[in-house]
């Protein structure tokens, strides 16, 4: 049997053709439409792997997904979870949830094919990874060996010597080949990003006096790129070669460390970027509404500290209806880019620029006052005035936005606060001419 798939989705056409694609290359399938029935089949017949979609009604996917993570001996079943194009904050919440990966709709039966077929044999290796360790869990000391079984990076260190000696994914995670350098201390440490050398030399002699660390950090390779590893050690002596090693919480005769690392870079790399997505606007690429907030009551609470100065912007395009109604919603979307664009060019990389919603903008500058954000205001709208738009029929388009300011006052209990007087100010710039600046 191909693999044994458990297929959870409110869609019946969904199920259907995941039922059919999965079937016909022999795979055992057990489709259910809601959360509740497939929480109940589980506890009966667990599966190797769980086709999960992130929106049903009642129980979600998320949910669902949270309850098998709970329950020890579910919570090593892969999920993949299945997402609209767009959603980019459900793929993010879905990795949070514990989701191993995502198939976004809609799928394609090759690409169905292939993530099953990797998920169910990495599933059944880490099985046979714990079965591995359970024959060996005579001591703690079997679970590092266990470990370094499995397709993780391996090394050993001597406490009295510092020799030390990797295994051959050792050297691959590295980017070298066992010829290119002899194991040492400071080879090791030479792979290590700079920036995060000082902390991981730190936690080697931590583990060297009886500790052990378990920690996340970057290495470079030789021709420059970076890979991000997750790394863990311990000590332990080797008292009885017939008793094998033992862990230990203080230095003795014959002692070692001994460690696995696992290269953790795609998994990284995507948690980054799916972040990226959920907190900026695919359109203009500034920040989206709700990180905008989170980063502005930030501000606040540090300028309440520091006594630091805070001003906000607020942004609006003048008769950008006109605009769609007379040249289309894609000249409207090009003007909102050209906005962005030109208050990137002279905002600093410590200001925070915003899309609150359709054509309003909200401006974050820190260590700002009044007098000085009144100019930055007045740059803001004089270079926007002046920018043109570039239309589908070779001619150009301006447009112009209105202004309104406010800094924060002792008064001020919260950034809302502040922002309902830049709102007022706008809408008193709006109502005395537009392309101006109230304050």
């Amino acid at each position: 049997m191909a693999g044994n798939v458990l297929i959870v989705d409110d869609a019946p056409e969904t199920l259907k053709l995941l039922k059919e694609i999965l079937s016909a290359e022999g795979y055992k399938t057990r489709p259910f439409s809601s959360g509740e029935m497939a929480l109940r089949s589980i506890a009966s017949e667990v599966p190797e792997l769980i086709l999960l979609d992130v929106r049903m009604p009642g129980m979600d996917g998320l949910e669902v997904c949270r309850q098998i993570k709970k329950e020890k001996r579910l919570k090593d079943i892969p999920v993949i979870f299945i997402s609209g194009a767009t959603d980019t904050e459900d793929k993010l919440k879905a990795f949070q949830a514990g989701g191993v990966d995502y198939i976004t709709k809609p799928f394609q039966r090759e690409e169905v094919l292939a993530r099953a077929r990797t998920h169910v044999a990495l599933h059944r290796s880490k099985i046979r990874l714990q079965q591995a360790e359970a024959k060996l869990k005579k001591s703690e000391q079997s679970l590092v060996i266990a470990q370094a079984v499995a397709h993780l990076g391996h090394w050993e260190m001597d406490v009295d010597t510092s020799d030390v000696s990797w295994s051959d994914e050792t050297f691959r995670i590295f980017g070298l080949h066992p010829h290119d350098i002899k194991p040492s201390y400071d080879a090791f440490l030479s792979v290590v990003h700079p920036d995060d050398r000082a902390r991981i030399a730190e936690c080697i002699q931590s583990t060297r006096k009886g500790g052990e660390f378990d920690v996340e950090y970057r290495i470079v390779l030789p021709d420059g790129r970076e890979r991000m590893v997750h790394g863990k050690g311990v000590l332990v002596a080797f008292r009885d070669s017939n008793r094998g090693p033992e862990i230990i919480g203080t230095v003795q005769s014959v002692t070692e460390m001994v460690g696995v690392l696992q290269d953790i870079t795609e998994r990284k790399e995507m948690e980054w970027r799916l972040e990226k997505e959920a907190r900026t606007d695919s359109l203009t690429g500034c920040a989206l509404r709700r990180y905008f907030f989170e980063i502005a009551d930030q501000e606040f609470a540090r300028s309440g500290r520091h006594g630091a100065d805070l001003s906000v912007l607020m942004l609006d395009l003048d008769r950008f209806k006109s605009i769609n109604d007379a040249y289309g919603h894609h000249a409207g979307d090009l003007t909102l880019k050209k906005l962005v664009q030109v208050c990137g060019g002279i905002l600093r990389q410590e200001d925070l620029l915003g899309r609150l919603g359709g054509e309003e903008f909200a401006v974050l500058l820190v260590e700002t006052g009044p007098a000085l954000a009144f100019e930055v205001a007045e740059r803001l709208r004089e270079a926007i005035a002046a920018a043109e738009v570039g239309l589908d029929d070779g001619t150009c388009m301006r447009f112009t936005t209105s202004v309104g300011l406010a800094s924060k006052s002792a008064d001020d209990p919260d950034f809302a606060a502040i922002l309902k007087r830049a709102d007022a100010a706008l809408y008193e710039a709006k109502n005395t001419g537009r392309n101006r600046v109230c304050t």
